[in-house]
């Protein structure tokens, strides 16, 4: 097994990544947000914690959501006996659900990162092995998720239908009933599966949604504040000024629209 290159990448909101096709193994790691990826007819949508295993020679090219992202890569090379059997890479991508996002993960995410740059032997030798015992982690994670890959699969569409649908995802019984579930069980799963909690989720992904219209549009205060579903101006401006400091046209003012 041989590592190329690894390092971590921060995207805003609906950012390009790629078009990119590497001639070795990609793993992507999502650490924040959320991210589409696109693999011709096909495409994946992961969340905070998934990651994915992308073959050698395949085409891809994703896009963030409205609450950007932040990606971990590594792209490196192997030879099938190397790899862990609980993880069948093959010819085929695997996305891995929720799989990065215990301690001892996100522990072995941060010390390879810090070794991203390292050139000597040994600590090539090293960052090797903990490559290594991150993919068995994958493995053992991906083996004893259970449930909890079937309850997050109840949150994924109504937390993809919340990103899409800014000015309907009022609030989080909204929200919820689009799990099928209550408010109550959406917040404490929601928490679990994802270590955040819901209501901070969707206050950071309506201001998100404020912040790109604000930047990127014409349109008004007030058909701003109905797109991202507040009822009125006074109230959205007041969210916003508690949430980042400052009123609404003021951040306007300092984010003007490309030309």
């Amino acid at each position: 097994m041989l590592l190329h290159i690894n390092g971590i990448g921060t995207y805003g909101p609906y950012s390009k990544i790629g078009p990119a096709c590497w001639p070795y193994y990609d793993l992507f790691v999502l650490l924040e947000g959320n991210l589409k990826l696109d693999f011709g007819k096909g495409h994946f949508s992961l969340f905070a914690h998934d990651a994915v295993f992308i073959p050698p020679g395949t085409a891809f090219v994703g896009t963030t959501g409205a609450v950007g992202g932040m990606t971990w890569v590594q792209h490196f090379s192997a030879a099938p006996a190397e790899l862990p059997r609980t993880i069948p890479l093959g010819k085929k991508i695997r996305v891995l659900h929720s799989v990065a996002g215990s301690e001892v993960a996100l522990a072995l995410l941060r010390r390879l990162h810090a070794l991203r740059e390292s050139t000597g032997k040994e600590n090539c030798r090293l960052r090797l092995m903990l490559f290594k015992v991150l993919l068995l982690e994958f493995g053992q994670a991906r083996r004893g998720l259970g449930s909890e890959i079937d309850e997050s699969a109840r949150l994924r569409p109504a937390i993809a239908w919340a990103e899409k649908h800014a000015g309907h995802a009022k609030s989080l019984p909204i929200v919820a009933r689009q799990a099928g579930l209550s408010e109550s069980h959406f917040r404490s799963l929601f928490r679990k599966l994802r270590g955040q909690p819901a209501g901070a989720w969707l206050r950071e992904r309506r201001m998100s949604e404020a912040r790109r219209l604000l930047s990127s549009t014409d349109l008004s205060l007030k058909e701003i504040s109905s797109e991202v579903g507040f009822g009125d101006v006074v109230s959205f401006n007041r969210s916003f000024r508690q949430f980042h400091g400052l009123p609404p046209g003021q951040f306007r003012r300092a984010n003007p629209k490309p030309v």
